[in-house]
């Protein structure tokens, strides 16, 4: 579904719009406090609404935690200027598991593939012999490129 149609729908759903203002106005609080952040700290905590004068912010980890609780009573008057009024600022700790993927590091040299390619040739494994066959033509590949 695009994003203009569900646009429309939204608008002839009192409920569905209600709540999709409601969404964008709670995203628009947390880029207003990620472009308040230092560097480090940016990414890894959310404001997550104002409720009785009071910002929630959500930490990925204590040490992020700790960090926004001594922080976070000096960006209130700068997020009041910009309309998301709160006295108070409450620090939860919300651990975000990300999976970190590692580049593929493998790289072999010329001597290798000549040798992967022999060894390809000389197997008598059909499958084994062209998969060995094609990670000789792939290297070879990321080595010219």
């Amino acid at each position: 579904m695009s994003s203009q149609r569900f646009q429309d729908f939204a608008r002839q759903n009192n409920a569905l719009s209600r709540l999709t203002a409601e969404a964008g106005a709670l995203l628009a609080l947390d880029a207003a406090f990620q472009k308040l952040l230092p560097a480090e700290l940016a990414g890894q905590c959310r404001a997550v609404r104002i409720r009785e004068e009071e910002l929630v912010l959500f930490a990925d980890n204590g040490m992020v935690g700790a960090r926004l609780r001594m922080l976070a009573t000096s960006l209130l008057p700068t997020l009041a200027r910009q309309g998301y009024i709160a006295q108070r600022a409450r620090v939860r700790i919300e651990p975000q598991y990300r999976t970190i993927v590692q580049p593929k590091a493998l790289h072999i040299g010329e001597q290798g593939i000549a040798a992967l390619e022999q060894a390809a040739q000389s197997l008598p494994h059909q499958g084994l012999a062209q998969a060995l066959a094609q990670l000789a033509r792939h290297q070879k590949a990321r080595n010219a490129g």
